[in-house]
């Protein structure tokens, strides 16, 4: 964790706009709306789209719901093929103004950042569970991580694909770079947190909500801190792959009953799923105790800096609240979790 420069994350330099306070909230107001608007039509129409390709399936081709890859592919390709391909108008709307630096972070650093996605990755699920165990207390009705379910009955060319692959390259572009590059102008810390927040939120559940908003966050101080994308990318790659695609297939092989009853007998009788299980713990154990220390090699060099932009508490909650697309996407949220 060394290799990170001593130096702050967006140290003003030339072409760095002078901090001003701000009394039209007009275009203030257009910047979130951007947001807002491009991360509601994200959901709304990966909707539409999937309602309508099921349809269609339905009516034409019913032999496809048969398939092991029909919920995760129409689950997540509208989403990407379409929504957020034209949710970019809607960003658009406001200008985009990318960090000012350019950082190198090396392979070394970036397992360190890797160690501490996995911390607090285990962190946010006790939070998940804890929550939806409260919901469950209330309702009466067990929680069910249904995307646990859907991915263990999903084929590994299917996981590899739409979470190993796409899902980092296109989340990042979308969750990270066009939303930071369009809040940083009210403070980095702001834009950081907004940034996290908002991905935790379009998980839409509770079991990925924690430890998805705090590794946002972490993949957001990165964008800013290297002013480069590809850095977040690999790092969210990695941790899909190995959180996401090969935990995946080491439940679909290992026999967790059968396992506990016996550890031996089962060893001699499947050897390669205990030998990928137990090289999965080693690794997120290694994880976990290395974290502490990347994160403290880390923090001593987190630095936030002022926006361009100063607005007062009043004016922030006036450009956010005072705002139909906020409510729109606060509105698509809501619908999310419920549904």
């Amino acid at each position: 964790m060394h290799e990170f420069e001593p130096k702050g994350v967006g140290i003003p330099t030339e072409d760095w706009c002078p901090t001003a306070a701000v009394s039209d909230l007009r275009y203030e107001r257009r910047q979130f709306a951007s947001v807002a608007l491009a991360i509601s039509l994200i959901t709304l129409l990966a909707t539409v789209v999937q309602i309508v390709a099921i349809t269609l399936i339905s009516v034409f081709c019913p032999w496809v719901i048969e398939r092991d890859w029909y919920v995760v592919v129409f689950s997540t390709l509208p989403m990407y093929a379409v929504s957020m391909p034209l949710s970019i108008f809607f960003y658009r709307i406001g200008k985009g103004v990318p960090p000012p630096q350019k950082r190198r972070i090396t392979p070394l650093a970036l397992c360190g950042l890797l160690c501490i996605c996995f911390a607090l990755s285990y962190v946010g699920n006790i939070f998940g569970a804890v929550i939806n165990a409260i919901i469950g207390v209330i309702t009466g009705e067990p929680p069910v991580n249904d995307l646990q379910e859907m991915t263990l009955n999903t084929p590994f060319w299917a996981n590899l694909l739409f979470c190993g692959i796409l899902a980092p390259i296109m989340e990042e572009i979308f969750y990270r770079k066009l939303v930071i590059d369009r809040l940083r102008r009210y403070g980095d810390l702001f834009a950081v947190l907004a940034s996290g927040i908002l991905f935790g939120l379009i998980h839409g559940n509770f079991y990925q909500f924690f430890y998805a908003a705090m590794i946002g966050c972490l993949f957001g101080y990165l964008y800013l801190y290297s002013g480069r994308l590809r850095y977040t990318v690999a790092l969210h790659m990695g941790f899909n792959l190995i959180g996401g695609v090969y935990s995946t297939e080491v439940l679909k092989r290992l026999d967790l009953e059968a396992f506990g009853a016996d550890p031996i007998a089962y060893f001699a009788s499947a050897p390669l799923p205990v030998a990928m299980y137990l090289f999965y713990l080693a690794f997120t154990g290694l994880c976990m105790l290395l974290s502490p220390v990347a994160l403290a090699l880390l923090w001593k060099h987190i630095r936030f800096s002022k926006g361009e932009v100063r607005l007062t508490a009043s004016q922030l909650a006036k450009a956010m609240l005072i705002n139909p697309a906020t409510w729109l996407m606060v509105a698509v949220i809501l619908m999310m979790f419920l549904l």
